[in-house]
């Protein structure tokens, strides 16, 4: 909003002040024995106080001029004269001119005054919004863009962002004052005082913003880094342990064969070799999934949305594990149409470790649940895989937590979602829940 009053144009001043006087006299003149010159004055005075009300009153006062000679012209004897012969008409005239002033110093004041008050609240309102929509931006630069294209237009200024003080007949306003490298905005007009004052306020306010937005990206910043090293601490938790179990099968094992004291029947050398090699399978499984993990990591960095059909997905993860799964019952009530949104390969990895999980430890069968539910804002996916458990969890305090939770948890994560494994020891069921959720286009 523009804070200089606005004026009226000549041709519309000159109208109000002069032509509209006449136009009321020349109406009056036809009847004009009909009223006396108190009411001709009074009817004149009714237009001087429309026009201090609606124009300003230096217009008022010229019309109030105006209309006192148009009455001493047209209704004072003698007539078409401003001579004045009875000393009457000269007071009424002179209190005209006074009534005349009066309201128009008046009227004046108010308009300002209304004015000012509506410059305020628009003044505040501008900054209300501006709050509101700059907190909903992410980025420095978005806030900065939007500023920028905000206060000018409510200004009526062209304004931009510049890293230093520009040359010129220009104002130039720093984003802060202690910070004078974080440059400023520049307006290619000089702006009021009450402009300025208004656009000091407005610059703070995204100052605020703009530090709120770096202690938000900071405080990411440390979240994430602790969550990475919880899952590192997860990782190597899970490794240690296991690891350590068949390694400690394999030392014993071939230990017990290359010593020479010790004579070992047939059945006990082949028993003892049968274990190694089983062994030696369950490290083969932690090396692969150590190399699924990596995979996950490096295909998560370049994250590719799809949209899959959720019956294919679950095929597709099955045969990952083909040799694992193939006497697996899956249980699922998900409709042939059924889709979801993700990167297919990483959702399809996570669904496969998920059913490992669930044939390693449960009881041959599992069941699939899928739901979707949306917002204006994002798109929710959820898949839930129940099943019995019928081996014991152990509890110890180096007890891994399993590569393929810590896949699913990852997989989840680039989704910007969660991964849960729950067991209720009451009823020996297992919950393996994956959420995750894509913003609307």
């Amino acid at each position: 909003m523009n804070q200089v009053e606005a004026k009226p144009r000549w041709y519309k001043a000159f109208f109000l002040a002069v032509i509209m006087p006449l136009i009321v006299v020349m109406a009056i003149f036809p009847v004009r024995n009909w009223f006396t010159t108190t009411d001709i004055v009074m009817l004149q005075l009714l237009w001087v106080t429309w026009v201090a009300v609606r124009s300003n009153r230096r217009l008022a006062i010229l019309t109030t001029l105006v209309s006192v000679a148009c009455t001493d012209w047209f209704f004072v004897a003698p007539n078409f004269t401003f001579h004045i012969e009875n000393i009457e008409y000269l007071v009424t005239f002179i209190v005209m001119l006074i009534v005349g002033f009066v309201i128009s110093q008046l009227a004046g004041e108010l308009i300002t005054k209304v004015r000012d008050v509506q410059l305020h609240a628009s003044n505040s309102r501008t900054l209300y919004e501006l709050a509101k929509d700059l907190n909903s931006l992410d980025t420095l630069d978005e806030q900065k863009k939007y500023f920028v294209q905000r206060i000018g237009k409510h200004l009526n200024a062209s304004c931009t962002f510049m890293p230093a003080a520009p040359r010129g007949n220009s104002e130039f306003i720093l984003l802060s004052e202690a910070n004078p490298s974080w440059g400023g905005f520049n307006f290619t007009k000089r702006l009021t005082q009450g402009q300025k004052a208004f656009a000091d306020t407005a610059i703070s306010l995204l100052y605020q913003v703009h530090e709120k937005t770096l202690l938000r990206q900071q405080s990411a910043a440390i979240s994430v880094q602790a969550e990475l090293e919880r899952a590192k601490n997860a990782l190597l938790r899970s490794l240690s342990h296991d690891l350590r179990t068949p390694l400690a099968t394999i030392m014993g094992a071939s230990s017990m064969l290359a010593d020479d004291e010790i004579t070992l029947s047939d059945s006990v050398i082949k028993e003892q070799a049968s274990n190694i090699y089983e062994q030696s399978k369950i490290l083969n499984q932690h090396f692969d999934k150590v190399m699924e993990l990596s995979r996950v990591n490096k295909m998560g960095e370049n994250l590719c949305w799809q949209t899959i059909n959720l019956q294919a997905l679950l095929s597709e993860a099955k045969a990952r594990r083909q040799q694992q799964l193939t006497h697996f019952v899956i249980d699922t009530n998900i409709d042939a149409q059924s889709k979801c949104a993700g990167d297919v390969t990483l959702l399809e990895i996570a669904l496969a470790n998920m059913l490992e999980n669930a044939w390693r430890y449960g009881d041959g069968k599992v069941s699939v649940e899928f739901t979707q539910s949306s917002n204006q804002q994002k798109v929710c996916y959820q898949l839930l895989l129940t099943n019995n458990v019928i081996t014991k969890a152990q509890t110890s305090s180096d007890e891994g937590v399993g590569l393929g939770s810590i896949i699913c948890d990852v997989v989840a994560k680039f989704h910007q979602g969660t991964f849960t494994l729950t067991i209720n020891n009451e009823t020996q069921m297992a919950y393996a829940k994956l959420i995750w959720e894509k913003d609307n286009d």
